[in-house]
């Protein structure tokens, strides 16, 4: 998944993007467009994970991967989070307490 500073995001499935060796010049991950930002952050995601993204402002804004469309690697993305004019996304991360309480629900699951 991938997230531009201007509000975008997108899943692209893993498969589209060619390992790289040492010398590599790099992957393109999106569509570039001035109006939607500069690439924030990316992260490896399942269906089931939550992510977070925290603005310059010192909002934090959470959504379900699931609500997110899977693009191809040089599409643009689609409208992940609206904030005021001048405050920008500066990091993105999965929501670990969420992927921890996954867990204790199929443990609990499997004590009964």
């Amino acid at each position: 998944m991938t997230v531009t500073d201007g509000g975008y995001a997108k899943r692209t499935r893993v498969d589209e993007y060619r390992v790289q060796g040492r010398g590599g010049g790099g992957i393109k991950v999106a569509k570039e467009d001035e109006d939607r930002g500069e690439l924030a952050g990316a992260v490896i995601v399942t269906e089931d994970d939550e992510i977070l993204v925290v603005l310059e402002s010192g909002k934090v804004v959470r959504s379900a991967v699931s609500e997110i469309p899977v693009r191809g690697r040089v599409t643009m993305g689609v409208v992940f989070a609206r904030f005021a004019e001048g405050d920008r996304i500066i990091a993105v991360a999965k929501n670990s307490e969420r992927a921890e309480e996954s867990v204790e629900e199929e443990v609990g699951s499997h004590d009964q």
